[in-house]
């Protein structure tokens, strides 16, 4: 009783497995992706699973490659008609592709080895953009589609060698590009604008408006009230007259660029210090004293 039932099981799931890969179609990413679909690119699902029993069909991961067809309008039964055929990856290039009346409109373009889309999901591989080489030029590049086209894909299996079909999926569902507008039928106008935006727009072009006139008043108030003009530079500017400490023959200079501050008159300008009895040889040795409220420390300074 208990072999029957594993013997049951195990027949299920293979009739399952095998149900499951007639029935297997490509279909659009699950992931939130932005431009899932786009004017003239998809990203699909990639065949995750589903070429997997490459020993029954004769190949390896170096004979064998799997490629998605993508195909618009007649290019779904041509493709099927032309399946069989060992010339399938030259027949109908992509530059050519979509390009006239009489192109096969539909084009094969490699999506990577079977042992990279196992029944695990391997990091990177969890989509497959269509259109990611742009307006490539070899044959099975992976180029943009028509424009605003309705397109179906389906993946297959090909045995290089002989360029046969060894395993297929089933055509998808018919996936519409999106129609790119024209800009003349854009509405710029305020039809066109939310009302959370024109509120918005409306308090930033008042808020600057109102910074600027601030700052206006302000400049003009400054200028009116002289306090525009430059602050006086510390140090000799707040002097009117210093000596020039030149001790062997000292001489008092009147500084052009006094600002006006009083800290120092002209009678409080330090007086020629004489020291060791008026030894020229020592004359280069000064003490300075403090003056009224600016208590200075003692300095003995040696000038050459």
């Amino acid at each position: 009783m208990a072999l029957l039932t594993v013997a049951c099981m195990v027949l299920c799931l293979s009739f399952g497995s095998v149900v499951g890969q007639k029935t297997y179609a490509p279909i659009i990413t699950p992931y939130d992706f932005v431009g899932k679909i786009t004017a003239n690119t998809v990203i699909l699902r990639p065949p995750l699973c589903f070429f997997t029993n490459l020993t029954s069909l004769n190949c390896t991961q170096d004979t064998c490659e799997i490629y998605l067809v993508p195909a618009i309008g007649s290019g779904v039964s041509t493709f099927d008609e032309d399946q069989n055929n060992s010339s399938i990856l030259e027949i109908s290039p992509y530059p050519t592709a979509f390009s006239s009346p009489t192109s096969k409109n539909y084009y094969l373009t490699r999506v990577g080895s079977p042992g990279n889309f196992t029944c695990k999901a391997i990091p990177g591989l969890t989509y497959f953009r269509v259109g990611s080489d742009g307006n490539c030029s070899d044959p099975n590049c992976n180029g943009i589609l028509p424009t605003s086209s309705n397109v179906r894909f389906k993946y297959v299996l090909l045995h290089l060698p002989n360029g046969t079909v060894l395993q297929q999926t089933n055509w998808s569902n018919t996936i519409s590009l999106v129609s790119p507008k024209s800009p003349d039928t854009i509405n710029d106008g305020l039809g066109g604008r939310s009302a959370a935006m024109i509120v918005i727009t409306t308090i930033l072009s008042v808020a600057l408006f109102l910074f600027l006139l601030l700052l206006l008043v302000a400049l003009i108030y400054l200028s009116c009230s002289n306090k525009l003009e430059p602050m006086p530079i510390l140090g000799s500017l707040r002097i009117r007259k210093y000596d020039t400490h030149n001790l062997k023959d000292p001489v008092p200079y009147e500084n052009p660029s006094y600002e006006g501050d009083l800290k120092f008159s002209t009678t409080e300008v330090p007086p020629k210090v004489s020291i060791a009895g008026g030894n020229p040889e020592l004359q280069d040795s000064v003490k300075l004293k403090s003056y009224k409220n600016y208590d200075l420390p003692e300095v003995d300074s040696q000038t050459t």
